[in-house]
């Protein structure tokens, strides 16, 4: 059990870096996670209705972990932890007001088209920085810089 956790601790450790080969390593690991706790929380709805419950509880973890990496890669780029924030909630924020303003009956709904864009842009512009942008050169304010495999 305690070469269990000395193997995750990396993993939901939120100080330091993560180069962009440590970030998409990540992500592959992840989309397997996900797929097989999705996979568990289908099987056990099925058998039993509410145990559906149980194994969809395993994507707490996960989503921890995904967290974890991208503060890591936005350490990485020299910018703080707060850019995660903007990356997760600001789309579906945006998303929401331009539903919002498609549902009223208003001159607003002019608008709505422009938050979409502005949804669909904030998240480009994460993928694009978290996963292909290359980090600073050097040392920063965050640690060393990671080994580039």
């Amino acid at each position: 059990m305690r070469g269990l956790v000395d193997k995750l601790k990396p993993v939901f450790a939120i100080s330091g870096r993560a180069s962009r080969l440590d970030y998409w390593r990540a992500q592959v690991g992840l989309a397997l996670a996900t797929a097989l706790v999705l996979t568990l929380t289908v099987l056990a709805t099925q058998a039993g209705g509410w145990l559906g419950a149980v194994p969809c509880l395993l994507f707490l973890p996960v989503l921890a972990a995904g967290v974890c990496v991208a503060v890591r890669r936005l350490h990485d780029r020299g910018k703080t932890a707060w850019w995660m924030a903007v990356f997760a909630v600001g789309p579906y924020v945006l998303s929401g007001l331009a539903s919002g303003l498609y549902a009223g009956d208003s001159v607003l709904i002019l608008a709505a088209p422009l938050l979409a864009l502005a949804a669909l842009a904030l998240s480009i512009w994460a993928w694009v920085e978290l996963g292909f942008l290359r980090g600073t050169r050097g040392d920063n304010r965050y640690g060393a810089e990671p080994a580039r495999r």
